[in-house]
């Protein structure tokens, strides 16, 4: 049915799939939601020592959200070291940190599966 360089190559395509649907999705948190996430997370000394930098630009938009993306994927993590303040984690609404935490996992799965696949394609020769 399949071969292994067909599998291969699927595998690749869902890879850029799911950077493009974390894109998008990273497009709408940064300008549709961004004042509810910055707003729920006030009192949270990561963040506010990272919006100075933040513009209208999806750079730095991304940049503010990719930080809020660990800090809330890795709560434990932020709360003890202090990015995280505890009334904001708990107070943030839950719908909205399932859908961040997803999409940090997803990008993080993503990236690390285009690692491994470079990895096997340049082990198996499929790659110059």
């Amino acid at each position: 049915m399949f071969d292994a360089e067909d599998v291969f190559f699927i595998f690749v395509i869902a890879s850029f799939a799911l950077a493009f649907l974390f894109i998008g999705t990273q497009l709408y948190f940064a300008y549709f939601r961004m004042n509810e996430i910055l707003s729920s997370l006030s009192n949270s000394r990561g963040i506010q020592s990272r919006r100075s930098v933040m513009g209208t630009d999806p750079f730095t938009r991304f940049f503010i959200l990719i930080s809020v993306g660990g800090m809330l994927t890795f709560y434990k993590r932020s709360l003890k070291g202090g990015d995280l303040d505890a009334e904001d984690y708990k107070n943030f609404p839950g719908s909205l940190r399932r859908m961040i935490t997803l999409s940090y996992v997803a990008a993080l799965f993503g990236g690390t599966l285009l690692f491994v696949l470079w990895g096997i394609g340049k082990h198996m020769g499929w790659l110059k």
